[in-house]
C-alpha cells in the first residue's frame, strides 16, 4: 500500500514521490551550486539534470523489464505505462553519462567529467531520498527475517505485512542504504573541495569526484543488492544478480583505469601485484560469501559479515590505487572549498 499525501479531485500524490521529489530538488542545488563553485555554467547542469532524468528512467525500466517480463505485457507497455513494474536503479549510470555525453556536445560544457564530478555528491543525495522513499510503500523489504525484538524497528529493520495479513520484520536494505548514501554524498562533498590538494602525477584532475562516487555506489550496491528477495537476474544466469554484475564490473574498470595511470606514473612495481592479487581475492570472497548466503539461509549474519568486509576491502583497493596516481603535497595546489559561496 502507498499512503497518500494529497488527494484532490483527480489528482493524487503519494508520499514516496513527495519524499523522491525532495530528494531530486536537493541533488539540483547541490550540484548547481558545486559546478558553478567549479568554474562551471549555470545553463549546463540545468540542462544535464533533467535531461539525465528523462535519459534514466526507460533505461532504467528497459533493464527491469528484460529481467522481469512477467510483469509487463510487452516492450511497448514497460516503456510507456509506469503505474505497474519498477525500475534498475543501476541504469541510471549510462543515463546520466549519456546526458554528459550531450550538454558537452551541445556546447554548454566543455568537460563531461567536471560536470559529473559536481553532480557526484548529489547523485548519492538522490539514491538516498529514492531509498528512503521506500518507507512509503511495500517494497523496502529484503529476504532476512528479524526475528530477535529488540532489533523489529529502524535502522535495522521495517514491518511487512504478509499476504496472511500478519506482520513480519524484514531487514531495512533500503533505509540501509539511505544512511550509507546520505554518509557517501558528505564524504564526496568533502572529496570535492578537496580533492585539488592532491593533482594527478599525470596531470588533470577532474572525473575522480564521480569516479569515486561509483566506486562507493557501486560497492554498496554489490553488497545490499543480495539481500532483495526482488533481485533481477539475467536469463542465463540466476545466482548473481544483473545489478551486481554490473557493479563489479564498474569496479573493476576503475581499477584498471588508475592501474594505468599508476604504472605509467610510478612504473611497475610489487605494490601493483599485491593490490591486484588482493582485488580478486576480495572479489572471490564476495562470491563465496554470495554463494553460501543462497545455499544456506541461515547463515546470514556470517556470510553478510564476510561480504560487508570483502566488499569494503575492495573499493579500498581501489581507492588505495587512485592515491598512488596522485602527486602528495604538490605546490600550488588549490582548495576548491575557498570557492564554495557561503
Amino acid at each position: 500500500m502507498n499512503p497518500i499525501a494529497v488527494y484532490s479531485g483527480s489528482t493524487v500524490l503519494f508520499w514516496s514521490s513527495i519524499v523522491i521529489f525532495l530528494g531530486l530538488a536537493a541533488s539540483l542545488f547541490l550540484s548547481l551550486a558545486l559546478h558553478r563553485a567549479n568554474g562551471g555554467r549555470t545553463a549546463a547542469m540545468l540542462l544535464f539534470l533533467p535531461l539525465a532524468v528523462v535519459l534514466s528512467v526507460p533505461i532504467c525500466r528497459v533493464i527491469h523489464w528484460y529481467c522481469h517480463l512477467e510483469q509487463y505485457s510487452g516492450f511497448i507497455g514497460a516503456i510507456t505505462e509506469y503505474s505497474t513494474g519498477s525500475y534498475c536503479l543501476p541504469g541510471a549510470l549510462l543515463g546520466c553519462w549519456l546526458a554528459a555525453v550531450i550538454v558537452k556536445a551541445l556546447g554548454f560544457e566543455t568537460s563531461k567529467s567536471r560536470l559529473l564530478d559536481a553532480f557526484a555528491p548529489g547523485a548519492a543525495l538522490a539514491v538516498a531520498f529514492i531509498r528512503l522513499s521506500a518507507l512509503f510503500n511495500n517494497s523496502c523489504r529484503s529476504k532476512i527475517s528479524v526475528t530477535t525484538p529488540l532489533l523489529q524497528h529502524l535502522p535495522l529493520a521495517s514491518g511487512v505485512t504478509a499476504s496472511t495479513g500478519a506482520v513480519e520484520y524484514r531487514f531495512a536494505t533500503f533505509f540501509v542504504e539511505f544512511i550509507i548514501m546520505m554518509a557517501a554524498a558528505w564524504v564526496l562533498l568533502r572529496f570535492f573541495c578537496l580533492r585539488r590538494r592532491r593533482p594527478m602525477k599525470l596531470g588533470g584532475s577532474d572525473g575522480n569526484t564521480a569516479r569515486y562516487f561509483l566506486l562507493l555506489y557501486c560497492a554498496a550496491e554489490l553488497l545490499l543488492d543480495s539481500t532483495r528477495y526482488d533481485s533481477s537476474f539475467m536469463k542465463f544466469n540466476g545466482f548473481v544478480s544483473i545489478v551486481q554484475i554490473i557493479c563489479a564490473i564498474c569496479i573493476l574498470a576503475l581499477l584498471i583505469h588508475y592501474s594505468r595511470i599508476s604504472v605509467r606514473a610510478n612504473g611497475l612495481c610489487a605494490r601493483h601485484w599485491l593490490m591486484w592479487a588482493g582485488w580478486l581475492l576480495t572479489l572471490a570472497a564476495t562470491g563465496i560469501s554470495e554463494y553460501l548466503v543462497q545455499r544456506h539461509g541461515n547463515w546470514y549474519l556470517g556470510c553478510y559479515a564476510a561480504m560487508t568486509a570483502s566488499c569494503a576491502l575492495m573499493a579500498f583497493i581501489v581507492y588505495r590505487m587512485y592515491l598512488s596516481c596522485c602527486a602528495a603535497g604538490a605546490p600550488g595546489a588549490v582548495d576548491a572549498a575557498e570557492n564554495l559561496p557561503a
